[in-house]
């Protein structure tokens, strides 16, 4: 729980927020205590005064119990609504901060994680745990706190009456604590249960509507569908018996509330016999002996309660701490000399496998080359991309640009001399300025037009109903994928900066369009370092140098460039 211990990194200010709602709900519970406590002694004495003739009605001070009972009832109101406003308030800031936490810790991952974890499950480790972690504040340590400060003054305050009393009192509240940490073993088994069949139940949820169009033309809809309501009913059983279990622990303590209410009625009926007690104490006593229960009642759900906010920091944790991707940033520094990069005898493979994609291999691009990279689906093409912004760690070997060595950056850092038009590109729902502006928030229009002629789009533009303003659908839906492709390419080129790396940028073009793009993209950044991997032969001759991945290294071409 190291990373979110949320109390220690909160502000002085917020952590007397804190304090001041444990404080107000203390005050709700006890004000609630002392309105039936007097008001039972109130209601006692007036009836003996009026039985006791005229004399004694008029001896009978009503004035101070009445204002002592209005005094109560309005405390029991404004305490119940600032402990609402300030313990809610305390909360959601401490769910903040934990999400603020969490994707400071999950972002550097990307996207090592995203292949570690599946998607529906993450979002709701970072939604669902987030929030059930907050409550942690108000579910639990509110009412555990108000339970044992509460129980101590109303143990207290009946001793001073009757000793008898008190004992009967804190003996059933000792049983209520008990029974309610009885069920601690049941809550935190049927809680993982249930954790996990949502995660589940999101994570196929997601999936589902994530590739709605595959599973209906593959039939597969009704597959999912039953699998999904499979998934619910087991939701829904499990619910049912953790609630069972609250609901049967609560009943207990209601029970005991009962109980422990006789048991404090025979020794105030006692005492009012030896004449330790007065009339209107007796029923004082016993109201105060119900009304002490009341905070009792919350402790079962704070026990399940507690139960979730474990597994849900547990949850945030394996996520955030998965030790996929280490990055040295202690030294931030900017690239003072990008002429060259070097990948130094790298070793690397992914998580889990047991073959090496590169094996010793050495690499040195110059700057103002054109370097093609060939090989097979599969031998590591894309990968290289993954390892030189550092999303996966390396097992041995360095990467150097401009001999600095890429791992002591950032991936922002990188991004500013080396742009990326990748195969597994995002575009966002939004229009095609939208997204062209994501790439490079400082464009003209004159630039986003000329980035979208030089990626072969001209065309698509002048016919789209809205120019710039087109909208391109969720992952570009509105577009084909070449025209997507492309636009990919138009952000890289909007970057303007002076490595540009492409990943299969001609795949899905016919020849015309291929033959074009290349020479455009040559003519409007003739500076530019350029690393290309395809598997095109059309896209050979523009490149200054042919490699091959092969076994793990980089092989001169045995194809040759006209």
């Amino acid at each position: 729980m190291t990373l979110f211990r949320a109390f220690s990194t909160l502000s002085h200010a917020a952590k007397r927020q804190l304090a001041l709602g444990a404080i107000l709900a203390c005050l709700a519970a006890l004000a609630n205590f002392g309105l039936l406590f007097l008001s039972g002694w109130l209601l006692a004495g007036a009836a003996c005064a009026g039985l006791a003739g005229l004399s004694a009605k008029q001896a009978f001070n009503m004035v101070l119990p009445a204002t002592g009972v209005r005094f109560f009832a309005m405390m029991r109101i404004l305490a119940r609504y600032g402990e609402r406003l300030v313990t809610h308030d305390s909360a959601l800031r401490i769910i903040g901060k934990l999400r603020v936490a969490c994707y400071g810790r999950i972002a550097p991952q990307a996207p090592a994680i995203l292949h570690a974890q599946r998607g529906g499950d993450l979002l709701t480790r970072f939604v669902t745990d987030t929030d059930s972690a907050g409550q942690y504040y108000t579910d639990v340590l509110i009412p555990f706190i108000r339970a044992f400060v509460c129980s101590v003054f109303f143990i207290t305050l009946t001793a001073f009456f009757s000793f008898s009393c008190a004992i009967s009192l804190a003996a059933g509240l000792l049983t209520g604590t008990l029974i309610a940490r009885a069920i601690k073993a049941q809550c935190v088994t049927l809680t993982a249960r249930l954790s996990e069949t949502q995660s589940r139940i999101q994570s196929e949820l997601t999936d589902t509507i994530t590739s709605i169009g595959e599973s209906l033309s593959l039939g597969a809809s009704f597959h999912q569908q039953g699998l999904i309501m499979q998934f619910q009913a087991d939701l829904s059983g499990t619910k049912r018996r953790l609630t069972a279990w609250e609901n049967g622990a609560r009943s207990l303590i209601a029970f005991c509330s009962t109980l422990t209410t006789l048991c404090i009625l025979f020794f105030a009926v006692k005492g009012f016999q030896s004449h330790l007690l007065t009339l209107p104490e007796v029923p004082m006593l016993v109201l105060g002996g119900l009304a002490a229960f009341d905070v009792m009642s919350p402790l079962p759900t704070a026990q399940r309660t507690l139960a979730q906010v474990h597994l849900a920091i547990k949850r945030l944790e394996e996520a955030c701490s998965t030790g996929e991707v280490t990055k040295n940033n202690s030294e931030k520094t900017t690239f003072l000399d990008h002429s060259s990069l070097q990948f130094e005898t790298i070793c690397f493979r992914y998580s889990g496998q047991e073959n090496d994609i590169f094996h010793h291999a050495t690499l040195c691009v110059k700057q103002g080359e054109r370097v093609a990279i060939t090989g097979p689906s599969g031998c590591g093409k894309s990968s290289l991309i993954s390892i030189l912004f550092g999303f996966y760690p390396l097992q041995s070997g360095r990467i150097l640009l401009g001999g600095s060595d890429v791992h002591t950056h950032t991936p922002e850092e990188l991004a500013q001399i080396i742009s990326v038009a990748g195969q597994d590109f995002h575009l966002f729902n939004g229009t095609l300025r939208d997204n062209l502006l994501f790439a490079n928030p400082a464009s003209t229009e004159e630039d986003m037009r000329a980035a979208l002629h030089t990626a072969q789009l001209a065309d698509f533009l002048s016919t789209a109903p809205n120019g710039l303003d087109s909208f391109v659908g969720d992952e570009g839906l509105q577009l084909s994928g070449g025209q997507a492709k492309r636009l990919s390419i138009a952000q890289a080129l909007l970057r303007k900066t002076p490595w540009i790396i492409l990943d299969e940028p001609t795949e899905g073009l016919d020849a015309i369009t291929e033959q074009h793009l290349l020479e455009q993209l040559i003519a409007a950044r003739p500076d530019a370092t350029l690393l290309c991997m395809t598997h095109r032969p059309a896209v050979l001759p523009f490149m200054t140098r042919v490699l091959r991945i092969q076994d793990g290294t980089f092989c001169p071409s045995e194809e040759k460039k006209p």
